[in-house]
């Protein structure tokens, strides 16, 4: 292959400073290969027809950290893959909102039972909407249905903000109210509490993989 060395095309925007080409060579059609090194952290960077496919830029937010093990996992797989395929991305947050579901202590057989019976349990509304917008959007993504997401990874991107919005209320919330609970209020008052409320100790309880919920104790 004949060597064609020239100036990369700047980052974009944000992403930081121009790199300095170490080497490009023409790939044998209208294709440009180029290697760069950044000013700043001196790494390489690997460009086709002015577009950087190594290092991979993931623009997803990070995944809540008190989901599970197991969630998180699949969210990040979710996130590396992306700008690649927002199908696939969405595939996988549909299945980290069942295995919540299953956290929750639904089945786990039918996601979308599964939500209707948390429903019923009292699952807030915006919780439900978050939950069943991923489940819509994930179940089309494997297929075929209304929403395309083959080009559209903005779409695929706001699934992440919504499996958090799930984690932070479902678990995260109750966690941290637990933790003031159980600081702050003297056992004798949580034991009137419970006293008051008809059961023999009110507390917040944490269910597998860090999801919480409420959990009432009858008096025996």
């Amino acid at each position: 292959m004949a060597s064609a060395v020239r100036h990369a095309k700047p980052f974009p925007a944000g992403l930081g400073p121009a790199p300095v080409v170490a080497g490009g060579f023409n790939l044998g059609s209208s294709e440009q290969f180029e290697i760069a090194r950044c000013r700043r952290c001196q790494r390489l960077s690997v460009w086709i027809d002015g577009a950087m496919v190594h290092p991979q830029i993931i623009t997803a937010p990070l995944p809540n950290p008190d989901l599970s093990d197991d969630v998180r996992r699949d969210f990040e797989e979710a996130r590396a893959i992306l700008s690649l395929s927002p199908r696939g991305a969405a595939a996988l947050l549909r299945l980290a909102i069942q295995k919540i579901c299953t956290e929750l202590g639904e089945s786990g057989t039918n996601i979308n039972q599964d939500i209707g019976s948390l429903v019923k349990k009292g699952l807030p509304l915006k919780v439900q909407q978050a939950l069943d917008t991923v489940r819509v959007v994930g179940n089309n993504a494997v297929h075929p249905g209304q929403v395309d997401l083959r080009d559209n990874e903005e779409t695929a991107r706001q699934l992440f903000g919504l499996v958090n919005l799930v984690a932070d209320v479902m678990v995260s919330q109750p966690k941290h109210v637990d933790a003031l609970y159980k600081a702050i209020v003297p056992d004798s008052a949580r034991r009137a509490i419970g006293k008051r409320d008809g059961t023999a100790y009110a507390r917040m309880e944490p269910m597998c993989g860090g999801i919480a919920t409420r959990a009432a104790h009858s008096k025996r």
